[in-house]
């Protein structure tokens, strides 16, 4: 460990200012140690000049730019960021892999990235014999990483370092600085320690500041059942300690507050609500960029643009998002029509909407908008079309976000207003990588700046009034309050597990104890946190859960000594209230003025749950649709269904079907239906993507076909044959796939199914209140016109199962139906079916709106679920019946 003299604050003032750097460890350092010595200084009054206070990694920079008036330690023409570098890296990894090595070359590049500062920061060579073949495949990458570098003139942060270092020892840098003092480093490695050296023999004297606040007085360990409870204790103790002292200042540390924030923010929204408004409160967990709002705003207009622009069309889920997250012209009064838009692409199953359409669509909906967009096109041709450096692509960002109306006409409060000022930061960040990624293409160039925005984490900057943080362990390291609570010190926390990099073999980590690499290292480190924690306040209080789920944890044994803090005042748990129940299940009866839409869905969703049926077809609430995809299970259901129909239109009937196959023609009569139903059906499949289809179409079908000649003799009745239905003023339009003529006059009622989903005819066809009720009430509606229906079946047309399901009367003898003890059975359960069909009718009728369902299943699609609040873990089973 490197040795330095100690300085104290009052010392550290005493040095000739001019004369004196401090290298603090990170930035938080750096701002922290900054408002010590403005507030010691403050007081004496006048103005008083304070030392350069830098971090280690802004030091180095600096002094990398003085080499470039250095002929022998001239450093390259650009030095790259570290996401440029993390993109020389994966082009290395992918050009040494070339067929593929890595499932995921950007984790890879991650990696690469640190064992390459490993090497050099901790001076590590192997060994004869200790290589193993992971880090020769890493040397290989490096070694092709270092010659890109050197062939594009290009530096990163390592090489950099190692530069200086060189230049210090061989006593080429020029020092300005007599006096070096560092802040915040527990540790020295040894390339630091290398150029501490160096510069002391350079005539540099290199101090330590001995800042540590002392420790803290009163020290308490709390134990809570679980993280929740632990959550909701810790909140409850800061709300007391700010309404005890309003001078007060407390922070709340977690070991890993990202994990826990939607519950972290919902307990103290609650817990810091007053009369007067919300006490302000501090939540220091930095998000990726990409997640904030207006930026996501921003990538989601600059991708659709850019594709539309380059490629002609789009997917309407990407053009969706931007319209439905605004922040452009006419942001407030256009929303109603950017919405209508975006419900038309998924009501209407649209997968490709091409440039024309959209702007079409815009002038129609929102006129406003539109201009706004032709502006932003034109600002977006006015550049070639074709490959472009990234610092133009970044100007043609700003400005056709500026014709768009970006930001939108919402007035900004500060956190947005950061966020913007961020976002323009991060399109300099872009322009700057120029050098490294070259000549792109307009899409090359959107998606870059979409990677950086999801790799740049922000934070807006700390509420001033605010007197409670809430933070992790190493924003909280250094700081100082009046009382802290550090929360989550289970055994696996403190110390944390070693997590060595894969790319350098273990046991030369474990020599050269770099860190992560051993168990010693970890609790070594865990102790110096611990104290470090310990000095952030007079008084501390440790916690740890003792339950996650069913998992017992155990506290850190770097805790257990302390004494146990009795909380008499803690509300472990919502206290329970007085409750007024207001039953509310009666809308009201139906109305001349009112249209239905909905056909049979109507009584099936009235049958599992009619507060259901009342949201949903009432007062037309349901979630919006899923964005079609060419490829989706709905595609390859209308296109079954199309082939099927189009297959009975040519052959008629049984006996036709029988003459084919003896002709040995049938494959040639289904290929000609298959290939009619994707031309209509399938359009927006690619080539590959639709033979497939219609290969597996073309396998469907034949077996179908086949099952069909061995039925008994039939006829074909009908097919797609549309029915209107009405009682009172409900009218229903709907529509039967088939109807097969039987013998004796008989009828078999079919509908097709082209999932793998299980059906259950006799389960909900024979409940009180029968679901899936398409042919239940077919067959009584048919049955009040004369007609004998004999039995109602589900045809299966899947690649694994063509067949049958259902029930019919005693006699039919058909494979997969389900024959009825007698035909008074039979005739009984048809006027049960037409019973429930207007039972149900006259409960849609009366307004009847329950929130009652009969099985749990009944939910599963259910597009209201929300409206419900019926969720899976609240249903509670009561003798078959649930309500909530």
């Amino acid at each position: 460990m490197y040795d330095t003299p100690a300085v104290s604050m009052a010392q550290l003032q005493e040095l000739n200012s001019a004369e004196t750097v401090v290298l603090t460890v990170n930035k938080r350092y750096a701002r922290r140690l900054l408002g010590h010595l403005s507030a010691r200084l403050a007081g004496a009054g006048g103005t008083v000049a304070v030392p350069e206070i830098v971090p280690l990694g802004a030091w180095l920079a600096q002094a990398s730019d003085q080499l470039c008036f250095s002929e022998q330690w001239q450093p390259a023409a650009h030095q790259m960021d570290r996401f440029a570098a993390l993109q020389r890296w994966e082009h290395s990894i992918e050009q040494c892999e070339e067929e593929g090595y890595f499932l995921d070359v950007g984790q890879a590049a991650r990696l690469a990235c640190e064992a390459d500062t490993l090497l050099d920061e901790w001076n590590i060579e192997l060994k004869p014999g200790e290589a193993s073949i992971d880090f020769e495949r890493f040397m290989q990458w490096r070694s092709h990483y270092r010659q890109s570098l050197e062939q594009a003139d290009l530096d990163d942060a390592n090489l950099a370092a190692e530069r200086v270092l060189k230049a210090v020892q061989a006593g080429a840098l020029h020092m300005r600085h007599r006096y070096m003092v560092l802040h915040g480093f527990h540790e020295y490695s040894p390339r630091l320690q290398s150029l501490l050296m160096g510069l002391q023999n350079m005539g540099v004297e290199i101090l330590q500041l001995q800042h540590e606040e002392a420790q803290a007085t009163e020290v308490h360990r709390v134990q809570a059942q679980d993280a929740d409870t632990e959550w909701r204790l810790a909140v409850q103790w800061a709300r007391r300690q700010l309404d005890e002292d309003p001078d007060r200042t407390v922070a709340i540390v977690a070991a890993q507050l990202e994990t826990q924030l939607p519950l972290v923010h919902r307990l103290l929204r609650q817990a810091m609500h007053t009369d007067q408004g919300a006490l302000p409160y501090n939540v220091a967990a930095a998000r990726s960029l990409a997640e904030w709002p207006v930026v996501e705003a921003a990538l989601a207009w600059l991708k659709a643009l850019f594709t539309l622009a380059t490629k002609g069309q789009a997917e309407p889920a990407m053009l969706g998002q931007a319209l439905r997250l605004g922040a452009c012209q006419a942001e407030q009064s256009e929303a109603g029509g950017r919405a209508r838009i975006d419900k038309a692409w998924r009501d209407n199953r649209i997968t490709q909407v091409s440039r024309k359409e959209f702007a079409d669509m815009l002038s129609f909906h929102t006129p406003e908008l539109a201009l706004a967009w032709a502006k932003a096109v034109e600002r977006f041709e006015s550049v070639s079309a074709g490959a472009q450096g990234v610092d133009t692509w970044a100007s043609v960002m700003r400005q056709c976000l500026e014709a768009l109306g970006f930001p939108g006409t919402n007035r900004l409060d500060s956190a947005q207003f950061q966020t913007l000022e961020a976002l323009e930061a991060l399109l300099l960040q872009l322009a700057q990588q120029a050098p490294v990624l070259g000549r792109i293409s307009a899409l090359k160039a959107q998606s870059a700046l979409a990677r950086m925005a999801r790799e740049n984490l922000f934070q807006p900057q700390r509420d001033p009034r605010s007197r409670l943080d809430v933070l992790g362990f190493l924003e909280a390291e250094g700081g100082r309050w009046d009382a802290v609570w550090v929360l989550g010190l289970t055994d696996d926390i403190l110390p944390a597990a070693v997590k060595p990099n894969p790319l350098i073999p273990a046991q030369v980590l474990r020599r050269v104890q770099a860190p992560r690499s051993t168990p010693e290292r970890e609790l070594e480190w865990a102790r110096w946190m611990l104290s470090a924690l310990l000095r952030c306040g007079n008084q501390v209080l440790l916690s740890a859960p003792l339950n996650q789920g069913e998992q017992e944890l155990r506290p850190s044994p770097l805790i257990a000594h302390w004494p146990v803090l009795e909380m008499p005042w803690a509300v472990q748990a919502e206290q329970a209230v007085a409750q007024e129940a207001l039953l509310d299940e009666q809308g009201p009866s139906l109305k001349l003025e009112e249209r239905i839409r909905g056909g049979i869905s109507v009584l099936d969703t009235q049958a599992r749950n009619p507060l259901w049926a009342f949201v949903k077809f009432r007062l037309h609430g349901q979630a919006l649709p899923d964005y079609a995809r060419v490829g989706d299970m709905n595609t390859r259901g209308v296109f079954l269904h199309r082939a099927v129909e189009l297959f009975w239109l040519h052959v008629k009937d049984q006996d036709s079907l029988h003459e084919l196959i003896g002709e040995d023609s049938l494959l040639d009569v289904v290929q000609v239906c298959i290939d009619q139903a994707a031309q209509e059906e399938l359009a927006d499949y690619g080539p590959v993507l639709r033979s497939l289809e219609m290969e597996r179409g073309l396998a469907v079908l034949s077996q179908y076909a086949h099952q069909e000649a061995q039925r008994p003799p039939f006829a074909l009745g009908a097919t797609e044959q549309e029915l209107s239905w009405s009682r009172g003023l409900l009218r229903l339009s709907l529509r039967l796939d088939r109807l097969d003529d039987l013998a004796d006059g008989e009828q078999l009622l079919m509908d097709y199914k082209t999932g793998i989903g299980e059906l259950r005819p006799d389960k909900d066809w024979l409940r009180p209140r029968p679901v899936n009720l398409q042919l239940p009430f077919y067959a009584a509606a048919l049955q009040d016109e004369g007609r004998t229906v004999s039995g109602l079946a589900f045809v299966r047309l899947h690649a694994r199962q063509v067949g049958l399901s259902g029930l019919a009367a005693p006699g039919m003898d058909i494979e997969g139906l389900t024959e009825l003890e007698s035909a008074q059975q039979w005739t009984a359960q048809i006027a049960q079916w037409k019973q429930a069909v207007e039972g149900l009718a006259d409960e849609f009728l009366q307004g009847q709106a329950a929130n009652q369902i009969w099985n749990r299943n009944d939910l599963l699609y259910c597009d209201v679920l929300p409206f419900l609040r019926l969720f899976q873990e609240d249903l509670q089973d009561n003798g078959g019946e649930v309500s909530c």
